[in-house]
């Protein structure tokens, strides 16, 4: 390597910060610099190293969806209207229910908003009859023991907690 393409190197970060209503009235200069300055390097110790030499920020008051607990079972499918009726229609998102395809949380995140994408992409593909290449997802690993363990307790517990949240 030239001095020249050692001095090129470098790394893109982006990052997104949710339910930040605090931050909009940041500059964007101010933005960046608690991202750069406190948070990557609280994580990630050799970021105080980092040498930022460009930035964009979006600010998107208001954009987040906001679900109630136990509205997953409203939320659409991944197969939209059902490939009986719309094949060609299929929703995606961090917000759509998966079935079989199911993966990983099912809350709102980045993550499953991409594998839904790729999901109903596979879908559309199958019933359009393309004979373009599915997209393989990774399985997720299972829950480790104590993950399961809490998840079990908190399923015991709130079959006698009344869920007036939900109603």
């Amino acid at each position: 390597d030239t001095d020249e393409k050692r001095a090129a190197r470098g790394s893109v970060v982006a990052c997104d910060f949710y339910n930040a209503g605090a931050l909009l009235s940041l500059s964007d200069e101010d933005i960046v610099n608690v991202l750069t300055k406190t948070l990557l390097p609280s994580a990630v110790p050799k970021f105080a190293d980092a040498k930022v030499v460009d930035s964009w920020v979006g600010k998107y008051a208001g954009t987040v969806s906001w679900f109630s607990p136990g509205s997953y079972v409203s939320r659409p499918p991944l197969e939209g209207a059902g490939t009986g009726v719309l094949p060609n229609v299929k929703c995606a998102g961090d917000w759509v229910r998966m079935g079989e395809r199911e993966h990983g949380a099912k809350g709102l995140c980045q993550e499953r908003a991409y594998v839904s994408g790729i999901e109903a992409a596979n879908s559309l593909l199958k019933s359009t009859g393309s004979n373009g290449a599915n997209q393989d997802v990774i399985p997720v690993r299972e829950d480790e023991a104590q993950f399961k363990a809490g998840v079990q307790l908190n399923n015991n517990v709130m079959k006698f907690i009344p869920r007036f949240w939900v109603r």
